[in-house]
């Protein structure tokens, strides 16, 4: 994979509206929430359990596996196969509320944090259900195990699709909290350093952690910054740019692992809710607060006070790389960033037509690949020639479907053809 000069495309940020409250609220727990699990995870509760919010309801299975915590007090409804609406089945477990709201109480201090070895940190991770803050999920110490080398710790504050504020306001809120993950994170990796990255124009943001370091006087860490140029801070493309070449030298974390991280560590508090982005211009009140995993996308909004007028599409993620879901039959999970309700003239719905062999999408890729010919390949179920141009390489960032103008399903070809490479991978 070449990665060249910082390329891509300068979106509208549309962060304003989320921006307007910083104070992070919690709502009222709702009605029920329904936990999906991993093959990786026994669930230790039978239907009829009554459990607290924090309590462990699933125990890690093998070294690859996690805890899993109820969000919310009430009584387990039921365990194992769940029906989530689309004619596809979901191993999860869900949990009623039964009376009044509950105040959770306040987590226990862990004495003595700050001496814990690496090797006790990584079985906290793993017994506090702490996984990665981003659509891929993956359990926090098996990622850090899958590191041994890194000498880097990045920690990610960028946020580069329009409407997502997650991650700043919880840094804004919580500085010294994410700085003090940070550095827990770098002691479990070995590494040397920790780099916090920001995109250039959060300004705030990055003045803040700045006079936190300096206040903290730490010389391990230090603060870089990126153009405010989609999909410049996504995960990969911080690698290419700050490590080519040795990309197993650094490793990255979303701030907000980082905050869970202090959080499982510190406060022995299981991770079991995350801030989250609801917003998009149908949503009365658009503003980035907590939420426990496993509520469904319907209460998340409602919390928000609703919408003003029927969203054309309700995506998880931002608009450029979410997937598109429906509000009753969807869940807040780890890598839930955000919840965007859009309108008919945002969406802006187009015939899909034949590919012109513009060059726009090879242009705009960030990874220099050619997303016309892996798209028409796997179009043609032409699977081994999309892999021939490196369709493995492709980040997702969705820049060649938004650049098209033709409407191509760019990412939902590049999905089919890399979903194939799998396949056939896993068969030998």
């Amino acid at each position: 994979m070449q990665i060249r000069k910082p390329t891509g495309v300068r979106l509208e940020r549309k962060k304003e509206a989320s921006l307007l409250n910083w104070n992070l609220k919690r709502p009222l727990p709702p009605e029920k929430i329904s936990i999906p699990l991993s093959l990786a995870s026994l669930p230790c509760v039978r239907a009829g359990d009554a459990v607290q919010a924090g309590q462990m309801i699933a125990k890690p299975e093998g070294p690859k596996g996690v805890s899993v915590h109820a969000g919310i007090a009430g009584v387990v409804e039921k365990t194992g196969i769940l029906e989530n609406g689309r004619n596809r089945e979901i191993s999860a477990i869900g949990i009623r509320r039964q009376g009044e709201p509950k105040t959770v109480p306040a987590p226990d201090p862990r004495k003595g944090w700050e001496g814990i070895d690496s090797e006790e940190l990584l079985k906290i991770f793993r017994n506090s259900g702490l996984v990665m803050t981003n659509p891929g999920e993956e359990p926090v110490h098996v990622k850090i195990q899958r590191h041994v080398s890194a000498r880097s710790v990045i920690i990610n504050g960028c946020e580069p699709e329009p409407y997502l504020t997650c991650e700043q306001v919880l840094i804004m809120s919580h500085p010294v909290e994410v700085l003090r993950g940070a550095e827990i994170l770098r002691k479990a990796c070995g590494a040397a350093r920790i780099v916090f990255a920001f995109e250039d124009t959060n300004l705030e943001t990055i003045e803040l952690i700045k006079s936190k370091i300096y206040f903290l006087k730490w010389e391990q860490a230090e603060v870089r910054t990126v153009p405010a140029i989609y999909p410049q801070g996504l995960e990969s493309t911080l690698l290419q740019a700050w490590s080519r070449g040795k990309e197993d030298e650094a490793v990255v974390f979303p701030a907000s692992t980082a905050f869970a991280a202090y959080e499982a560590v510190a406060l022995q508090k299981p991770f079991y809710e995350r801030v989250v982005t609801v917003g998009g211009e149908c949503v009365v009140e658009p503003r980035s607060l907590w939420l426990p995993l496993g509520v469904s996308f319907q209460d998340a909004i409602r919390a928000c006070k609703g919408v003003m007028r029927e969203p054309e599409k309700v995506l998880m993620g931002g608009p450029m790389a979410g997937a598109e879901k429906k509000t009753g039959e969807s869940f807040v999970t780890a890598g839930t960033s955000a919840i965007l309700a859009l309108p008919k003239e945002v969406v802006k719905k187009g015939k899909e037509e034949p590919c012109i062999r513009c060059g726009l999408c090879v242009d705009h890729c960030p990874v220099s690949l050619s997303p016309a010919t892996i798209t028409l390949a796997a179009e043609q179920k032409e699977f081994g020639i999309a892999g021939a141009w490196d369709a493995a390489d492709c980040i997702e960032c969705g820049n060649c479907a938004y650049i098209c103008p033709s409407n191509r399903p760019m990412l939902e070809l590049i999905h089919l053809a890399k979903g194939h490479m799998r396949q056939v991978a896993a068969h030998g």
